[in-house]
C-alpha cells in the first residue's frame, strides 16, 4: 500500500469515529433536551407557588473561619430560568438556572488585623458574591494594618443544571446552598429523574432529604448537611411556615403535590 493509500485509509477511519460521535452527540442533545425541558416546567411551576406561599425558611451562613456567622436570614425571591442553544436552527434547553436570596436586616462588621488577613476575608467575600464595604486602615509607610469590613446579611444562592453531551451526564452546581462555596453532583441520563428535583426541593425549602446521596457518585458519600428547622410563631410570621408544609394533606403527591395543596387553601 502506497503513502497516499495509507492516509486515505486513516482519514476514511478517522471520519467515520467522527461521525459515530457526531451521531452520539446528537442523540445525547436530544436526552438532555427532553430530561431539561421537564425540569424546566417542574421548577417555573414550584418557584412560582414558593413566591405566592412565602414559606418561613431560616438559614445561617458562617464566613471563612468559622467564627462569625450572618445568622436569622430569610429565603426569598425564586427566580427559575432556561438557558438554550441553537443547533441547525432548532432551539434546545442546554441548562437550567435557579436563583434566591437569603436576607436579614442589618449589616455585620468584621475586623482583620494584617495585609494577609484581610485579603483572605476579601476573597472568601468576592468568591462567594457578598456585598461588602472594606475599610483599610494603613501605616505610615503605606501597608495594610488592619481592615474593617461591613458585610450586608445577604446570601445569594444560585442553582444550576445542565447538560455534559460529551459524558452523557446531567450536573447540578449548587453555589450557597445551605452553606457558603461550590458543590457538584453529576447523574447519568438513565438515573436522572423527577426524584432528584423533588429531593432538591426539599433542600431549598429546609425539610429532611436524601438528595446528596443520590446517583452512585453521590451514594459514596455517607452524611449529608441538615439544617435545623425553627418554629415560627404564626403571631409573629403572617407567612407560611415550614411545620405548615410538613403537614399537609396528601403528602404522598410529593412535594409538589403538598405545595398545590397549600396554594388551593
Amino acid at each position: 500500500m502506497g503513502l497516499l493509500d495509507d492516509l486515505k485509509q486513516q482519514a476514511d477511519s478517522l471520519r467515520q469515529k467522527q461521525q459515530v460521535t457526531q451521531a452520539e452527540l446528537n442523540q445525547n442533545l436530544l436526552l438532555a433536551h427532553a430530561k431539561l425541558k421537564d425540569g424546566l416546567h417542574y421548577w417555573i411551576e414550584l418557584f412560582n407557588s414558593l413566591n405566592i406561599i412565602k414559606p418561613v425558611v431560616p438559614r445561617y451562613y458562617y464566613l471563612e473561619g468559622g467564627v462569625t456567622k450572618l445568622d436569622n436570614l430569610l429565603q426569598c425571591d425564586y427566580n427559575c430560568n432556561g438557558r438554550r442553544l441553537t443547533v441547525d436552527h432548532h432551539d434546545y434547553i442546554e441548562a437550567i438556572v435557579l436563583r434566591f436570596r437569603c436576607i436579614a436586616d442589618g449589616k455585620i462588621v468584621i475586623e482583620k488585623q494584617g495585609d494577609p488577613m484581610v485579603q483572605r476575608l476579601r476573597d472568601h467575600l468576592w468568591t462567594n458574591t457578598l456585598k461588602f464595604d472594606l475599610k483599610e486602615v494603613r501605616t505610615e509607610r503605606g501597608y495594610v494594618e488592619r481592615g474593617i469590613f461591613t458585610v450586608n446579611c445577604e446570601v445569594p444562592v444560585v442553582i444550576t443544571i445542565s447538560a455534559d453531551l460529551e459524558n452523557a451526564q446531567i450536573k447540578i452546581v449548587t453555589k450557597n446552598l445551605e452553606k457558603l462555596g461550590e458543590y457538584i453532583y453529576l447523574y447519568d441520563f438513565d438515573e436522572f429523574s423527577l426524584e432528584i428535583f423533588e429531593e432538591l426541593g426539599k433542600v431549598i425549602i429546609a425539610k429532611p432529604n436524601t438528595f446528596r446521596t443520590m446517583g452512585k457518585r453521590q451514594q459514596a458519600m455517607t452524611t449529608t448537611t441538615r439544617v435545623p428547622r425553627t418554629k415560627v410563631d404564626p403571631a409573629d410570621a403572617p407567612t407560611v411556615a415550614m411545620e405548615d408544609l410538613e403537614e399537609a394533606e396528601d403528602a404522598d403527591k410529593g412535594l409538589m403535590g403538598n405545595i398545590k395543596s397549600l396554594l388551593k387553601r
